[in-house]
Order: structure tokens, then sequence, then C-alpha cells
């Protein structure tokens, strides 16, 4: 969502009329590098066409819609004017709120005013205000106007709090708030009027309907019951909702509504946009396999363990697709199957299913029933947000029912070429497996803009149509169609024109994508000669070859962990040799850094024996498992430096916290070198942790080159987890604290004479690229993907032009800031283009 921060507010400025006012924000916006000078005459041409004055004091001034091309990076900037300006119409405005957009953006902005409105105490209190915060807080949709108080009532103390603004207690706020009740023993009770919730069960909380800004009352009985009260209040205080949007950050906004303004001579089937895009081939109707169970069983206490199997079967499924997708899409958008594993282990849920076993059910049938119910319930609730929660539970159903069925019919499989899918709808799971080079586009006859469905096709950048209705069933497959996701619509039978017309569109983006194909091989060489090697993140050994193929000058992190996962015992000495040796092979003389084991407790590997650990991302990880368990890192090591003799091969060692780990790690790597008799390889280590940073000095004596891991780097920085349901938003690698630490690491290491490289979510980032190479890393590794991409936009860019941003970057106040400074001094739209040199 965009962020107002509070070096865009202005607090207890004058002005002499309205048109100052005007000027004054407008001039905020400019000191932000949202727009050119310029635009500020377009904000007194568009108060000319109609006065921006919303109510109870607030006023809203932004720009005609010819003034975009001044407009540098969407963004709002807040003018108090405690006295009062004349808006004309005997209406007086306190808050300017002056807005740029070349998007909607913006539009999650609007909608937190919208409470403000309704409230004039909450009004006066922005009007008044000394503290920025307060503005902040409320434009960013914070609780600064309705913090959670606890009461005491006579059966002890009771929680009133708001559901989140401006959506309500949907999936992702629910989400959050099982996780933290689940921490506690106590029983939790949420109430919302009439009607309540077991706070550890997402289907209730999903049942009460709560709607945003609706008052909630949350009671605690049992030992914990103080703290676990104090720990809810902390969670809504923070926001439960971390919300996605079109570009990846709100989940709840409405649906748009289809496109008045199409101009297609074909058959028009509208529906809802749900992601843009155009694309032009056959429909085919994508289906699902069939399920059968049996209705009886005898054995309830062996059905009762199938059950219990299954579901442990599905939750493993979804946290390895969890974390899949959050490498792939990020925590925001993989957050969807954080809420599908709470869902799984919702307590009425099962406790409802194993009472129709008792009862002489099949484990399959007791399951399909309970979930079937219960999605029918959400389904035919009147508020469309929650009412789409539905398919998500028949999803998490399937999951646990494909592990229970006695029969199961195959789907018949897409065909082999390009093709726009067509179903009634789609789950999460579905969509997450589509292979985007084989799904021109996607058109279901339900959903919605806002599900969950819509919100991974976006993220694939499958041009996306949903709530089509039932005249998607009177299509064949193999029909011709065009898919228009920006206009919502579906176009059967298109004419000549219409082919034309798509064609066009599609072109404009093929041309700059097959450029950057074209060009993928080439070295990223700045506009003034500085050279930045982009290489791949790898997880698998068939992916090496498409790292090369894709242009990768290398391979920047291997993960290793794949020959670890999903089975009963380790791999030998043969098999990791076997897997490293490959992918060396397929690089042909680039590069390759093998990472060693970097798994902890927060990743189920039961021949490991690992204890549970209340805080794993605190524990048993990375370096420290390979000491705990010395016979599998030597053997590791002997592979790794076996598989060297076929190309150059590197060693990293993850989760370096000290100098005396990384001596022993380096003694232990050299014994099993002499053993072997082979030469030295290069080693490194991985800068993801404070400590690291503040010794990186010292360690870089020690090492032949550094890799910043900007996901664990950012998430110890910030201390915020970075898989959190309610925090891992929030944590974004291109904060200032966490730029300032990859600044001085790298300063560190060049003083030493050895290079740094950054992997992780900012490098592939259109702004952390840049912001990256400016500060002074050597190496992005990035996903496969993005390798054409990253190297086309430094090839656009000037360094030194890049290395003055980076410097300007670390003053900045938070990480909303940085991105506004990179937009406003590059093209970083992720296209690939380069920008101002």
């Amino acid at each position: 969502m965009l962020t107002l921060t509070e070096s865009h507010v202005r607090l207890g400025c004058a002005a002499d009329d309205k048109a100052d006012a005007i000027r004054q924000a407008g001039q905020v916006l400019v000191d932000g590098g949202f727009v050119d000078p310029p635009y500020i005459d377009s904000m007194m041409e568009r108060e000319s066409i109609a006065a921006t004055y919303l109510g109870n004091g607030i006023a809203i001034p932004h720009g005609v819609p010819s003034a975009r091309g001044h407009v540098r990076a969407t963004g709002i900037a807040v003018v108090q004017f405690p006295a009062g300006v004349d808006w004309g119409g005997g209406e007086r405005a306190y808050v300017v709120v002056g807005i740029a957009a070349t998007s909607d953006e913006h539009l999650q902005v609007l909608a937190n005013l919208t409470g403000v409105l309704g409230d004039g105490e909450a009004a006066r209190r922005l009007a008044s205000t000394t503290d920025r915060a307060v503005i902040a807080a409320a434009l960013n949709g914070g609780a600064a106007d309705s913090a959670p108080v606890v009461e005491t009532a006579e059966d002890g103390p009771v929680l009133a709090v708001s559901a989140p603004a401006p959506h309500g207690m949907h999936a992702r706020p629910a989400s959050a708030l099982v996780e933290v009740a689940k921490r506690f023993t106590s029983d939790i009770t949420v109430r919302c009027g009439d009607r309540t919730a077991n706070a550890k069960s997402l289907m209730t909380l999903l049942r009460l309907g709560a709607a945003g800004g609706a008052p909630l009352r949350i009671t605690a009985s049992g030992a914990d019951a103080d703290a676990a009260l104090d720990a809810i209040a902390a969670a809504f205080a923070a926001g439960l909702d971390p919300a996605v949007d079109e570009a990846g950050h709100d989940g709840g906004a409405e649906p748009a509504a289809p496109s008045a303004a199409v101009d297609y001579d074909g058959r028009v089937i509208a529906g809802i946009s749900a992601a843009p895009g155009i694309a032009a081939g056959p429909v085919w109707f994508f289906q699902r396999e069939r399920l059968e169970v049996t209705e009886d069983a005898p054995d309830a206490a062996a059905e009762r363990r199938r059950l219990d199997q299954a579901l442990a079967g599905a939750a493993a499924d979804l946290r390895n697709l969890y974390e899949e997708y959050w490498k792939k899409a990020g925590a925001a958008k993989a957050a969807i199957f954080k809420a599908h594993l709470d869902l799984l282990d919702d307590p009425d849920l099962v406790t409802e299913a194993r009472s129709h076993i008792d009862a002489g059910r099949s484990a399959g049938w007791a399951w399909r029933a309970v979930y079937e119910d219960r999605a029918g319930a959400l389904a035919r609730m009147k508020d469309p947000l929650l009412a789409g929660r539905a398919a998500d539970l028949r999803d998490v159903g399937r999951r646990v029912l494909r592990l229970l069925a006695d029969t199961v019919e195959q789907a018949a499989a897409l065909p082999d070429q390009p093709v726009i899918v067509l179903a009634e709808d789609l789950s999460p799971s579905d969509t997450a497996k589509l292979d985007p080079a084989l799904v021109l586009g996607l058109c279901t006859a339900g959903g919605g803009a806002t599900s969950h469905t819509a919100i991974i096709a976006r993220s694939l950048d499958i041009p996306s149509v949903v709530a089509a209705g039932p005249a998607l069933f009177d299509l064949t497959n193999g029909q011709e169609g065009i898919i228009d996701g920006g206009a919502g619509v579906l176009v059967l039978g298109p004419s000549d024109r219409d082919r034309t017309r798509a064609g066009e569109m599609r072109d404009r983006i093929r041309v700059m994508r097959d450029r950057e194909n074209h060009d993928r091989y080439l070295p990223a060489i700045t506009r003034d000669g500085r050279r930045v090697e982009v290489a791949a993140n790898i997880s698998e050994a068939a992916e090496a070859l498409r790292a090369v193929e894709a242009g990768g000058e290398g391979v920047g992190l291997m993960r290793t962990e794949f020959l670890f996962l999903q089975r009963d015992e380790p791999p030998g000495e043969e098999e990791q040799t076997a897997a490293y040796s490959q992918m060396v092979q397929a690089l042909n003389g680039l590069p390759i850094i093998l990472r060693t084991l970097d798994i902890g407790g927060d990743k189920s590997v039961p021949y490991l024996s690992m204890p549970a650990e209340e805080n794993p991302f605190l524990g048993v990880r990375g370096i420290r498992l390979c000491f705990e368990r010395e016979d599998l890192f030597r053997t590791q090591l002997r592979a790794m430096l076996r598989a060297s003799g076929l190309g150059p091969v590197r060693i990293m060692y993850p989760m370096i916290a000290s100098l005396d780990e990384l001596l022993r790690a380096k003694a232990i790597t050299e014994e099993v070198r002499q053993e072997l008799g082979v030469p030295p390889v290069e080693t490194g280590i991985m800068i993801e942790v404070p400590s690291a940073v503040m010794m990186a000095d010292r360690l870089a004596r020690e090492v032949n080159f550094f890799s910043i891991g900007t996901n664990d780097l950012t998430q110890y920085v910030l201390a915020m987890d970075r898989l959190h349901p309610v925090l891992a938003p929030q944590a974004d690698g291109l904060h200032p604290a966490v730029l300032r630490m990859i600044a001085r690491t790298c300063e560190a290491a060049k003083d030493a004479g050895i290079w740094v490289g950054a992997c992780g979510g900012i490098a592939g980032d259109p702004a952390g690229s840049v912001l990256l190479s400016g500060l002074g890393v050597a190496e992005l590794s990035v996903a496969i993907p993005s390798v054409p991409s990253v190297k086309a936009r430094l090839r656009g860019i000037s360094l030194a032009r890049a290395e003055d941003v980076a410097r300007r970057a670390l003053d900045c106040a938070g990480a909303a800031e940085v991105r506004a400074l990179v937009h406003a001094a590059f093209d970083v739209s992720g296209t690939g283009r380069g920008g101002a040199a």
C-alpha cells in the first residue's frame, strides 16, 4: 500500500488563500520527488474545473489527467492549516492532501480518509495535532483515533478494538489474529454484535462478518489471559491487515467494474478486470481431478489416524508452497498460503470432522462434509470479500481430500500449446502452479478482483478476467478468443480489426522483452563504463542450464537444501557430488557459489531430529546446524570440493555471526580439502545478521567475498519476521537502516580488497538493483526470469548517478521515501529500460 511518510507532512502552516494552499501542497510533492514543478499548475487547473473539498475540513487537490507526464512517482503530501483556508462555498479546509498519481495506489489513502470524514472529532484532531505521526497513521489506515482499550467488566478484562479498516476481518487479518491467539493456552472469544467467534478458529472469525471499523470485544479466560489480551492489543495497534493491491499491495479493494469503453467487433463476454494485459489464442477449459470417497468405515481409530496423517501431509505441502511462492512473489502474496495453513489448523473444523468419524463415517466423507458445509456458509455471506473465501476453503479441503480419496480420476491436461484458460473458478494452488509460458490468459465464470486467485494471476503477469458468468459454459475448446485483462472482457470470434488492435498492444510489450532477451548475454555495463555482474539464484540442478540460457553470468546462490528436504535420510557423498558436478558442467566455465546447508527449526527434516524451537530464526540454523551435525557438513564439503575439479566452485557459509564461527568453518573445510588433495577454492560468507555487518572489517580478512542475504538481513535489522502475517509487508529491504548495513559491509569489503554480491528480493527489485549497485555491490544474484531485465536496467543507468542517489537514500526516513527518491531519479518501472544518466 502507498504509505504517507512523516517527512511529507507539514504542520502549522498558513496560506493567503486557496491558491496559495494548493501551491504549498504541490511544492511538498515537488520536494518529495513525486512530480515536476509544472504539475502544480495542473493542480490549479483541476481546481478551476471542480472543487476538491471533501468535507469536515479536508481537501484533496490533484492534477488533471493530461498532466500525468509530470508525475515521476505516485505519492501524497499533507499540509495542515490550523487557522483554515477559505475553499469557497462557505467551506474551510484545515488539512490539504496533495495527490500525484500514475496509477490507483492512492485509492487506499482516500479510503482511509472517508473514515475521517464521518468522524468530526477525528478530523478536528488532524487539523490541530502537533504530531506528524498522528496524520500519517490516519492516512495510512492506522488506529490513531481508535487505539485498543482494555476495559474492566464483571467477568474480567475485555479488550475493545475496531475491525481493521476499510475491509474488516477478512482472511489476512483474521489469520494474523489466529496466529497470535494460538500462542496462548487461554480460551479467547471475539464478539461482534450478537455473534461470537473462537479467536483460534479462522473459519469462525470469517463468519463474524465484521466490517471495517466494526466494534469488537475480545475476552480471554485461562492462566495466561492477561498476556493474551496484551499481545492481541499490540497486534491490532500494529495493524492486522497486510493487504496487497494490484501491484501486489491490496488484497481487499472493491472489485473494479467492467470497462464501459470496450470497442470490439466480436462477441464480448464482460467480466471484471483481475490482471491487465492482452493476449489472443484458443480458449481451453481447465478441469480438476475427481475425488471419490466411501461413506462409511468401521474402524474409527484408523480413520482418525488417516485424517491426522492427511492433515499433516497437506500442511507440509502448504508450507513448501508458501516458501516457494514467497521466493517467487514476496511475503505479501505468499501470505495467501499462510492463511490456508490457518484454515487447515482450524480446531472447530477438525473437531467436527472427528465427530463424524466417531459416528461411523470414513475420514474422507467426514472431511468433505465439513469443509463443504463451511464453504457453503461462507459463499452465502453478503460481504463479497468474505464470500470469496469459500474458494480458499474448498482449495484447502481438496488438498486434504486428495490424500484421503479412495479413487482419483485425473483431469484432462491442458494442451502443450499456449491457450486462454477458462474455468468455473481456480483455486490459488491451481493458479500458482500454472506455467505462464503455456497460459495466455485466465477467464473464470466466478471469483472476483479481490480473490486470492486474481492476486496470484497478477503476480504471474497473466492477463485475467473474473466473474464472467455462465456464458463461458457455452464455449468449446479451441475457439479463437482475445482476452483483454485491462478492459475486463473476453472476445470470441474477433474481427480482423480486433486482432490488429490486440496485436499492436501486445507487440509494444513484446518488442521491449525481445530487446532484453536479445541482449541478455551482453554484460551489464553502465553508461559510464562500470560493470555489474548479474548472476542467478537456483534451487535445483536442472536450473543451472536455464540460468545460462537466461544470460546469467554464473550462479550467485545455489541453495543446496533441495537435496536434503522431503526424504527420510540425508543424501550421501556420491549423490551430492553428482548433483553439484551436473551444475558445474552446465555452467561451462562460469562460476557457481554453493551455499552449505542452510536449514533450521523452521523446516521439517525428520531425520535431523531437531527439537522444536520457540523462535527458529534465532536458533540452530545455517552454520550452527552444520557444527551440530559435523558429519553432514564434512560430507557436503567433500562433495563440493570434488565437484570443484570440473569448474570454478566457490563455497559460502550461511548465518555467520562471529569470527569464531568463520574460522571454525574454514578449518573444517581445509581439513577436508587436504584429505581429498584438491586445490583450494574461494570461500565467502553470507552477510545476513547485524553482528556480521559490525564485524565485517575483521571477517573480510578471512574470505574472498561477501554475499549479502538481503531477505534475512532485513528481518534481523528491523526485528520483523519476514514470514510474519502482519509484519512481513513492512519488512522492506530498502529501509534506510538496511541500506546503511549494506553500505557499511561494502566499505569494509573495499578496504580489504574483496568483492560483494547480493541476493534476495531487493537484488531483482527495480529500485533495489540500482541502489545496491550504487552502494558498491559488484554482483547481483536474482531469479532466473529477472536476469535479462536487470541487466538491461543497469545498462541504462549511470553508476555515478546511482552512487549519488544511494548516498541520499541513506538519509531518508523510510523505505517509501527511498523508493520515491529512486523513482524520481530513474525510470525503474520494472521493464528493464534505463533511466536518467
